[in-house]
């Protein structure tokens, strides 16, 4: 029988604030007219983060066009998307760019001059987010009819209560505020801008008050022991929105179990487990 082989291929395009958008695609060469899903990676996150790129090859051996990007501010760039390492561009940032970039992607997927389009099904498009990316994968199916339903991975459901992490009256006085990426040990600035357009457009970056004008079908998947986001935040949102489905993955992490870099051959039990039930819901 003839081998049905995998692809990966890297894509730039362009992005709408002055920063292009880094991504790859992830499909079966005889592959046609599938599911999409485009995958949005969460804060101090980049999609060739650790176990990322096995992930992708999972979903696209389910017969998924798996499509993961970079947002272009994330202090990654086209030159070098292996790690963050622009922190002026991640100090840029802010939650507007990152729907924009969303938005950019799912606009490449529609252009008629797709050369990947008899892969994929154009009408079928689904988001994952993990973290605060899956804070931006609701949002962005909330006001997208394109997107059809979403997966929350680990994800908080108000990013409001983030603004306070930095006292505010200091973060306007200096400018910028830092984040200390725990892995590298290397500091990011967050410029106030940040926290100015967050206010600017916060009845459109309010994730519950917007989800509960959502009719799609949502899937959370949240481990009992995730040290970043509480499991409270998927379990608000289940118990207000009718058609979410949570699934708690019994102590597990924030990664489901994935760090960076990631050398083994086989995932973790936790992201396996996670992947599963995604593609579960993702094809019924």
């Amino acid at each position: 029988m003839e081998k049905n082989e995998l692809v990966k291929q890297e894509i730039t395009i362009d992005g709408k604030h002055n920063r292009p958008i880094t991504l790859d695609v992830n499909y079966l060469e005889k592959a046609q007219n599938q599911p999409i899903i485009i995958f949005c990676h969460g804060f101090k996150g980049f999609k060739d983060w650790g176990t990322f790129n096995k992930m992708a090859e999972t979903f696209a051996r389910n017969n998924f066009f798996f499509v993961k990007f970079n947002f272009s501010h994330n202090g990654t760039s086209a030159s070098d998307y292996s790690d963050i390492h622009d922190t002026e561009a991640f100090g840029h940032n802010n939650f507007e760019i990152e729907m924009d970039d969303a938005d950019c992607v799912i606009n490449w997927l529609e252009n008629e001059d797709n050369l990947y389009k008899k892969f994929f099904n154009v009408n079928d498009i689904n988001l994952i987010g993990h973290s605060r990316g899956g804070g931006i994968a609701m949002l962005k199916t909330t006001e997208d009819s394109r997107v059809k339903k979403v997966a929350a991975w680990a994800s908080l459901n108000d990013f409001e209560k983030y603004m306070y992490l930095s006292d505010p009256v200091k973060w306007k006085e200096e400018g910028v505020s830092y984040v200390q990426n725990l892995r590298t040990g290397v500091s990011f600035p967050l410029y106030f801008q940040f926290y100015e357009n967050f206010y600017k457009h916060q009845a459109r970056f309010d994730i519950k008050e917007n989800l509960m004008k959502l009719d799609k079908p949502i899937l959370l998947l949240h481990g009992t022991n995730d040290e970043t986001i509480s499991i409270d935040d998927a379990q608000w949102i289940y118990d207000n929105l009718d058609h979410t489905i949570l699934v708690k993955i019994e102590n597990g992490n924030h990664t489901f179990g994935g760090s960076h870099p990631w050398n083994k051959e086989s995932l973790p039990e936790n992201l396996s487990f996670a992947i599963e039930e995604t593609i579960e819901f993702f094809t019924f």
